[in-house]
């Protein structure tokens, strides 16, 4: 297959060129995708051939080298840098060097060749995102890519402290923050770092201070045992930012109750808790409430329907009857429709609909009887009293429901105020 291919290039010199020309959405010369797959024997025979393509870039301006650096390609990275050293040092569209996609992928055996056989102060470029070699690594949780970078790199232990250039957070700060335990112990293991433990972003924050944001689990409790251990602290400036951000939920002071209050409260608590129902109560009696609504409309039918003769009609006692006896029928009709359609009844509007028609139904159920009464020589009095003694009572409860609710509310109670 090389051989057909090598007597191929000879053939025509322009072959590397004019797949680039003829497919415009394609800017990848044949040495990216050797590079990118893995032939070393056809990289070797490119790059002997034409040596400049080592130097070409695709469409995303990356080189055959960072190409061979992300997939891990050991043996292609070495020739590609025997034919060029200067590809080391190339950046594509997002500001990456092909060391930077070595860290990122964790191609330790790469990025160790990239650093010792060739530029090696391509450790110290910061890729398109502010971010160094460590920033990646710690970022992609690579630790032995890493370490290599620490060993073999030749740079100072200041530059480990250095803060990404959009946020200022140095590898410890990365490392606490995605609660990397083994990094944040290797981290501690370098003087440099150790030293300058309270090292803070440009937020204001140090290590410690990011552990106390992140949502708390035995991996952050161990990181901050960990942090506290090697003598780091909390930044004060944020610590008074906490306690002012918390002071300014509590606005109502607390005061003191007297025992009057405590009392009313503790009663309206009981009361409340009395009221309450489950939420499901009022669906499982919806069938029963159904059936009382039934009973209703047809007692009320049947008053008509049995009516006496013509005669009755004229008195007025009677129409106020029938006009009674009409409203409850209606009311109770509506409260059966509102039951069988299947609407839900947790719903407040529903549930207001239902109160209110029940109400309706039977209060003009118990005045058709009062009117009824004194057509059969009775007293209706006794009746009207005690069904608006009834009806006031209920009311009366739910009152004392409505207000027992906001009261013992949790929410509605005045917090007491940092000082």
């Amino acid at each position: 297959m090389i051989g057909v291919t090598w007597m191929c290039l000879n053939l025509d010199d322009l072959i590397f060129y004019k797949r680039g020309k003829t497919l415009l959405s394609f800017t990848e010369t044949p040495l990216h995708i050797s590079a990118l797959l893995g032939h070393l024997d056809f990289t070797k025979s490119l790059l002997t051939h034409k040596p400049q393509l080592a130097l070409e870039m695709d469409h995303c301006k990356r080189t055959p080298l960072h190409l061979a650096s992300a997939e891990g390609h050991t043996e292609i990275v070495h020739v590609l840098l025997q034919t060029c050293e200067d590809a080391c040092l190339v950046s594509d569209q997002d500001g990456r060097i092909p060391l930077h996609y070595a860290t990122m992928r964790g191609r330790t055996e790469v990025a160790r060749k990239l650093i010792g056989g060739a530029k090696s102060e391509s450790v110290m470029v910061f890729d398109g995102s502010g971010k160094t070699m460590f920033h990646l690594c710690v970022e992609h949780n690579h630790l032995d890519t890493l370490k290599t970078l620490v060993q073999v790199g030749d740079v100072s232990e200041d530059f480990l402290n250095t803060g990404d250039l959009h946020h200022g957070n140095t590898i410890l700060h990365l490392a606490v923050m995605f609660k990397q335990i083994e990094t944040v112990r290797f981290l501690l293991s370098i003087s440099k770092i150790k030293e300058e433990a309270n090292t803070e972003n440009k937020m204001g924050y140090t290590a410690l201070d990011i552990i106390e944001q992140v949502p708390k689990d035995t991996r952050s409790l161990q990181i901050k045992l960990m942090l506290m251990d090697a003598g780091f602290k909390n930044n004060e400036k944020s610590q008074v930012h906490h306690l002012q951000s918390a002071s300014i939920i509590d606005v109502t002071p607390s005061r003191t109750l007297n025992p009057n209050e405590k009392f009313w409260r503790k009663s309206l608590k009981r009361v409340n808790k009395l009221l309450q129902q489950k939420s499901g109560r009022l669906e499982e009696m919806r069938g029963m409430l159904s059936l009382v609504a039934t009973m209703i409309s047809t007692l009320t039918f049947g008053v008509v329907v049995n009516a006496p003769d013509t005669k009755v009609y004229f008195r007025p006692l009677f129409r106020n009857f029938l006009m009674m006896n009409s409203i409850s029928f209606i009311a109770s009709l509506g409260v059966t429709l509102l039951l069988i359609s299947g609407i839900p009844l947790k719903n407040e509007v529903t549930m207001g609909i239902l109160s209110v028609g029940t109400g309706v139904c039977l209060t003009f159920l118990v005045l058709t009887y009062i009117h009824a009464v004194p057509m059969r020589r009775g007293h209706e009095d006794s009746v009207l009293f005690s069904w608006l003694g009834l009806f006031g009572a209920i009311v009366v409860f739910t009152i004392i429901a409505q207000i027992a609710t906001p009261i013992t509310d949790p929410t509605q109670l005045s917090l007491p105020q940092i000082q």
